[in-house]
């Protein structure tokens, strides 16, 4: 009976943890929502004058170069399909499913969450450069991502009054046949006081923040059987580092 009691009390305590996962990714939507409205109009307004511009040449009878009309027809696919990949990357992060851990490619990971990671950043002048990544890995792609979109709008926000704005994602090899993926920034850094309490719950360096987005992202790369740590650069900034497993 104390077996099942326990067992029980795992159960919900793994299901617990699956919801507050998700209402930290459902949060994040809501603070991104006018970044991401002003994304997804962008695509949207060019189609429309993408296709007025067709739509005047076509009543031209002066036109003779059907050239120009194929090219804003294609411009107004190219909109609609970068348009839908927004959605399709926003659909994917706030859904709600059985957590996987399963073969995954880092690349295509950290590609969709820098879709969502840097919306509206620019408008802040970030600079991305993303090194050379370590391909395959044995993770939740969503619960991933998530832990780098929380890591990259921190770093931009943390840059806003830098000079310098430049993110850096990268991974390595690392012991043990683990994957170690690193998200740095060219802001001011971590005070010492919080950096040494950073992933506790309600720790935070913002003024307006909770102080749960890190405290979730421990959560997640724990239960892939990593680990995540930060660091200040000798050369100013801050770098976040967490391992995943490396697929065999």
């Amino acid at each position: 009976r104390d077996l099942t009691e326990r067992r029980k009390d795992e159960s919900r305590m793994q299901e617990l943890q699956a919801e507050l996962v998700h209402v930290a990714r459902l949060s994040a939507m809501g603070e991104m929502a006018s970044s991401l409205a002003h994304e997804v109009n962008q695509p949207l307004s060019a189609i429309v004058n993408y296709l007025s511009g067709a739509r005047r040449l076509l009543s031209d009878p002066s036109v003779k170069n059907l050239s120009l009309i194929e090219t804003a027809f294609e411009g107004a696919a190219d909109q609609a399909l970068r348009a839908g990949d927004i959605i399709r990357r926003l659909r994917q992060f706030v859904s709600r499913g059985k957590v996987a851990h399963q073969g995954d490619s880092l690349s295509e990971i950290v590609g969709d969450a820098v879709g969502l990671g840097l919306v509206g950043s620019h408008r802040q002048n970030v600079a991305l450069r993303i090194d050379p990544l370590a391909d395959r890995v044995v993770c939740d792609r969503i619960q991933v991502q998530q832990v780098l979109v929380n890591l990259m709008r921190n770093a931009i926000e943390a840059m806003q009054g830098s000079d310098r704005r430049e993110l850096v994602v990268a991974s390595a090899r690392a012991q043990r046949d683990m994957v170690e993926v690193s998200v740095s920034d060219t802001g001011p850094g971590l005070p010492e006081d919080v950096a040494q309490r950073l992933f506790e719950p309600f720790v935070t360096s913002k003024p307006t923040g909770m102080g749960v987005g890190l405290s979730i992202c421990r959560t997640i790369v724990e239960s892939h059987g990593g680990r995540i740590w930060s660091e200040q650069r000798p050369e100013g900034g801050c770098v976040f580092r967490f391992t995943l497993p490396q697929e065999a």
